[in-house]
């Protein structure tokens, strides 16, 4: 059973990702979830969907109140996309539910995944948990504003006064 890091603790991960055997709540894939809202098969509440990097995430924002879990799925780990769907998932489109980086997420990423709103991971199965957990402390100031829902850095401007 995979482990996740979600809001700085590890617990074993509920959900069972497409193309995955086993016991678990299916994750839809974006397709599978916009047919199935289109059939009125989908459920009322607790969906998780699973979005590639391609993936245009404001066909989410009529069905946002019925997730639970969006994993944004990192085909390797210099693609940026996954930073971009984050943001919009928080900002423009309001989703407020669990949102976890699926994929090649390394730990050195974990800062600024949670920057951008991410507040769950699925970490590759040799990395060092705590050594992750720390990495969600590595800076104590930030430049800019972001959509942080796990990560509380104080502001630069903080300082100056």
């Amino acid at each position: 059973m995979r482990k996740t890091l979600w809001r700085r603790e590890l617990r074993a991960d509920a959900w069972r990702y497409p193309g995955e055997d086993g016991t678990g709540e299916p994750v839809l894939t974006l397709a599978g979830l916009l047919q199935a809202a289109a059939e009125g098969r989908l459920a009322r509440t607790g969906v998780g969907v699973s979005l590639g990097p391609t993936d245009n995430v404001e066909l989410l924002a009529p069905l946002v109140e019925r997730l639970a879990l969006i994993v944004v799925q990192f085909e390797k780990s210099g693609d940026g996309r996954g930073f971009s769907q984050a943001q919009l998932l928080r900002q423009r489109v309001g989703y407020g539910g669990e949102l976890r980086a699926g994929g090649a997420v390394s730990r050195d990423h974990l800062f600024l995944l949670a920057r951008c709103g991410f507040d769950a991971f699925d970490l590759d199965p040799g990395e060092d948990l705590e050594a992750a957990r720390a990495q969600l402390e590595r800076y104590s100031v930030a430049y800019q504003g972001a959509a942080d829902t796990l990560v509380h850095p104080r502001r630069r401007e903080e300082f100056a006064a």
